[in-house]
């Protein structure tokens, strides 16, 4: 049927239009681009990049000097620079910031004052004797002495004076004093003058005591304690030290220690009868800092009785005089009785830290502490309290020094964050720590031990502990819980299936064991296998970390440091607690029943002799300590921005986890190895380097060739050529290490070409031992010696270290690169004496074209007329290549024998006819070189003349025409 057309209109008249409705204009909606991420911001750890940058202000002010003022005035535009930068560009107000701390770092250093010896103390410090009254302010322990002291200080030895032998004086004790009052001596007065009291108005007190008390003395002391008022007659002396580049400098550390003055007395000699050392009738002082001296002079003196208590064990568990010893050092950071043989095994393995008072002791104590607190269920606030209480008590009972304060205010840090629930982060917590020691004391940056804590810590915090989140961590917490199926939805899919495939494992082995060993035993064993894992993650981060200050303070690699701290570590936990516990039980109990303390003492010393045999048996290892000189500045400074980069590195979140780990690692390994990269030797080029190394009353002598050849002629030794053998064996200082080496290293030489012993005294001999362990020489030369223990151990020694030995002769050469070694001395047919003399002395003639150097030993008179003789007897033939090869003529003179009126004869000097002289002597001493006589020889002869004693190292350049001393060398600066 059709529609009608009233239909059909009706449907047109409602058909409706649709309405135009307008766009709304919208802007574009732009994807956010997502940054290229290189490294991550500073700002991520605030605080520590902040503690960074003031410590890089105090390094620039160590280096050059700025106005305090200006910096001052300069902090307010940087403040404002700022404050507009949180306003408008916050993107970029790290830039201020980091200018303020940098800034900061730089006033701080500036405004810092200098330590600096007391100038009243100091006016009276000129050898003459004086009576001075004052307080003991600190006591060191009382320990055994091998040399009789007049040997070491000749002021012990006066006419005027009486006491019973010096070699009964067996015990040594070391105090400071706060003087009151001392005695002016003019031409009209003699009185007592009052002192101000001010830090420094101290001298330190060598006191010699005898073994037992001598019948007939009338001195009723046995040992001085802090707090006691005293009377004393001293010969006191200002600080000296060995005046060459590289060389501690005691006068620096003394002052630190507010120290002005040293002086030596032995507690029983007298003066017609008076006793030089007594007590005053004034009240001991009890201050705390005396109290807690004479705690740990009391707990070192208990300790040394376990030798007795445990006496009749076994040996594994009987503690010998070296255990004590380790023992009191551990726990009250006295290492006075420490022996040079037993710190040198851990010296040599890098373990050092773990026999002394450290931070890892005081972590030790917080860490059971605050585990004993929570298993008695004390409350959290109660908990911390005590944890704290209880490691300041500690860290102050040992001194609390810089790494026991840095420590303690770590441990203080992370418990209080701890106990508010705030996330920690440890390289914040770091900063902080920093940021506090730097700021009361910025000169502590360049301690070593700060800076070693500083780059260990951060290293453990900011580097290894990242990486191994993501790794190891993840892969412990993924073995706990299997059952629970239910977790498995949470975790990242690579550990949801770890734990799958770990419990398709566990069920294949409870049908082949047990139900208990397949889900709690194979889970924990894959968990202690883990943490081993992390454990040698961290040792190993931080054994590359701290090449660097290895390198830079101790001169060393030590190969074997990783396994050795690797073992002993986890024994140290052990034995740190049951130390404390065996002091705790020594102090606490009486003497009838102090037996009770041998109980956990055998533990604690069965595990301290098997860490001792560790460090024995690696520490045998000549690969295992190989010692390098110190980096440059550039290798230094590249090395730390090595460091920094790997501390971001580790950070860096949008790396991939295994280019995280990769690029961090290298980035460690290339800090490692630009620490350990071998520098050029200091030399100047083209020229023959002659240095006279300042070892006080001896000889050490260093030739360095034009083409970088090099020649140590003598070590060094006590400066006392009439000490025997036996009595040189058992001193603690050894000059060859602690100076020549030290020395050596400074010009970055690693080895020696050859080096030359003249003659077997101890002053010339004593420090070889350490420059043939340290340098591993091509060859030593020698000449005609008597065969006396201390020589012939030394030429063992050189066979057992590969050292070719050649016995030379008269008219024998001998090359070094491009300059000539001839000797003058011994004949051929020289026969010595039973006991080593000066006329063994091998003489030198080291010449480079129409220059020369002759190097006279201890020659004497005898042996002088015997050069010249042969001398002139040798006809000069068309075949010479030189005058110098017939001629005595030197440009340079080594003056024979320190300067004294047994050598250096007119005859002789008129032959040598040098135009400069260097003389090798010890300042203030006995012998009273060199002789008054030797100098005016030598001025009248208008010979140039540098000493030892007076201006320290002194070197000269022989360019083949001239010779020209050199300023970097010439009175070096005490560093």
């Amino acid at each position: 049927m059709l529609p009608s057309a009233t239909t059909t209109a009706q449907a047109a008249a409602i058909t409706l239009a649709p309405l135009s409705v307008p766009e709304p204009t919208l802007p574009a909606i732009r994807r956010q681009r997502r940054s290229k991420y290189i490294l991550n911001p500073a700002l991520f750890v605030p605080l520590f990049y902040a503690a960074l940058l003031y410590m890089a202000g105090i390094v620039l002010a160590h280096l050059h000097y700025f106005r305090p003022g200006l910096l001052l005035a300069s902090l307010a535009p940087i403040v404002a620079a700022a404050a507009i930068s949180i306003s408008k560009a916050p993107r970029i107000v790290w830039l201020p910031i980091a200018a303020l701390w940098f800034v900061l770092g730089l006033w701080s250093a500036e405004t810092e004052p200098e330590p600096a010896a007391n100038p009243v103390i100091l006016s009276y410090s000129d050898g003459l004797l004086r009576t001075v009254e004052g307080s003991i302010v600190n006591a060191e322990p009382i320990r055994n002495n091998r040399i009789d002291p007049s040997i070491i200080d000749p002021s012990l030895q006066d006419s005027d004076s009486t006491s019973e032998p010096a070699s009964n004086s067996q015990r040594t004790q070391q105090v400071d004093l706060a003087i009151s009052s001392v005695e002016a001596i003019s031409d009209t007065t003699d009185a007592m003058q009052t002192i101000a009291e001010t830090p420094s108005a101290r001298v330190r007190i060598t006191i010699h005591w005898p073994a037992t008390p001598h019948p007939s003395s009338s001195q009723p002391l046995d040992s001085l304690q802090c707090g006691q008022h005293i009377r004393a007659v001293l010969r006191m002396l200002p600080p000296d030290t060995f005046h060459d580049p590289g060389v501690w400098s005691l006068p620096n550390y003394l002052a630190s220690e507010q120290i002005s003055a040293t002086a030596t007395l032995v507690a029983t000699q007298q003066d017609n009868g008076e006793p030089r050392l007594v007590l005053t009738g004034a009240p001991a002082i009890n201050s705390p800092p005396c109290w807690l001296n004479r705690m740990r002079t009391t707990a070192s003196a208990q300790l040394e009785t376990l030798p007795f208590l445990t006496r009749n064990l076994s040996p594994p568990l009987r503690a010998t005089p070296e255990d004590a010893a380790m023992l009191t050092a551990m726990l009250t950071g006295d290492r006075s009785f420490l022996t040079h043989s037993l710190r040198a095994g851990f010296e040599r393995t890098g373990s050092f830290h773990l026999i002394v008072v450290s931070g890892l002791h005081l972590a030790i104590l917080a860490g059971l502490v605050l585990s004993l607190a929570q298993r008695l269920r004390i409350p959290r606030l109660a908990a911390t309290a005590v944890t704290l209480a209880i490691t300041l008590a500690y860290a102050l009972f040992t001194g609390f020094a810089i790494p026991a304060q840095r420590s303690f205010w770590m441990i203080a840090l992370y418990l209080i964050g701890r106990l508010l629930y705030r996330s920690r982060s440890p390289l914040n917590v770091i900063g902080f720590a920093a940021l506090c020691v730097s700021a009361v004391s910025p000169r502590t940056i360049f301690d070593a031990s700060f800076q070693m804590t500083f780059i260990a810590v951060a290293a453990i915090a900011g580097i290894a502990m990242p990486l191994l989140e993501n790794t190891l961590h993840v892969w412990s917490r993924a073995t706990r819980d299997l059952t629970l199926i239910s977790i498995d939805s949470r975790l990242p899919p690579r550990i949801a299936q770890f734990r799958v495939t770990f419990r398709l494992i566990a069920h294949h082995l409870e049908h082949a064991t047990s139900h208990h060993f397949a889900w709690k035993l194979f889970p924990l064993i894959i968990r202690v296998l883990c943490r081993l894992g992390e454990l040698l993650f961290v040792t190993l981060t931080v054994e590359l970390a701290l090449a660097l200050p290895m390198a830079i303070y101790f001169h060393r690699i030590t190969a074997f440091a990783l396994p050795v701290n690797l073992l002993i570590l986890p024994l140290l936990t052990v034995i740190v607690p049951g130390a404390m516990l065996t002091l705790l039980l020594l102090l606490a109990l009486p003497a009838s029943v102090s037996i009770l303390a041998a109980i956990p003492a055998t533990l604690c010393l069965a595990l301290l002799h098997f860490s001792l045999w560790l460090v024995h048996i690696f520490g045998s290892f000549t690969l295992g300590d190989l010692r390098i000189p110190q980096p440059s500045f550039w290798q230094t400074a590249v090395a730390f921005v090595c460091f920094i980069a790997a501390l971001q590195l580790a950070h860096a979140k949008q790396l991939k986890p295994f280019m995280q780990r990769k690029l961090a690692f290298v980035a460690m390994l290339a800090m490692s190895l630009l620490a350990l990269w071998p520098r050029a030797i200091d030399h100047p080029a083209n020229v023959m380097l002659f240095e006279a190394i300042d070892v006080g009353q001896g000889d050490s002598l260093l030739l360095i060739s034009p083409d970088g050849k090099t020649l140590l002629v003598d070590g060094g030794g006590l400066g006392l050529p009439f000490v025997s053998a036996h009595q040189a064996n058992h001193t603690e200082f050894d000059v060859g290490e602690e100076v020549v080496s030290a020395a050596l290293w400074s010009r970055g030489i690693r080895h020696l070409d050859a080096v030359a012993l003249t003659h077997a005294h101890h002053d010339h001999m004593g420090g070889l031992p350490a420059i043939l362990r340290n340098f591993h020489p091509r060859e030593l030369w020698v000449g005609n010696n008597p065969p006396v223990a201390a020589y012939e151990s030394l030429l063992q020694q050189a066979t057992t270290l590969g050292v070719q030995i050649h016995s030379l002769h008269t008219g024998d050469t001998m090359p070094l690169g491009d300059a000539t070694i001839r000797v003058l001395a011994p004949e051929l047919n020289y026969r010595p004496g039973p006991q080593p003399a000066n006329n063994d002395s091998l003489v030198l003639q080291a010449s480079y074209r129409t220059t020369s150097v002759l190097l006279a030993g201890d020659a004497e008179a005898p042996e002088e007329h015997t050069i010249l003789a042969h001398s002139k007897a040798i006809p000069a033939t068309s075949q010479v290549s030189s005058p110098l090869d017939t001629s005595l003529h030197s440009t340079v003179l080594k003056v024979g024998h320190h300067g004294s009126v047994t050598s250096t004869r007119p005859e002789f000097l008129s032959a040598v006819s040098p135009q400069w002289a260097v003389i090798s002597c010890g300042r203030h001493n006995r012998f009273g070189h060199p002789r008054f006589e030797i100098l005016e020889e030598l001025q009248a002869a208008h010979v140039r003349t540098l000493r030892t004693d007076t201006g320290g190292a002194a070197c000269l350049l022989l360019d083949g025409q001239t010779v020209t001393p050199d300023p970097g060398c010439l009175g070096a600066s005490e560093k």
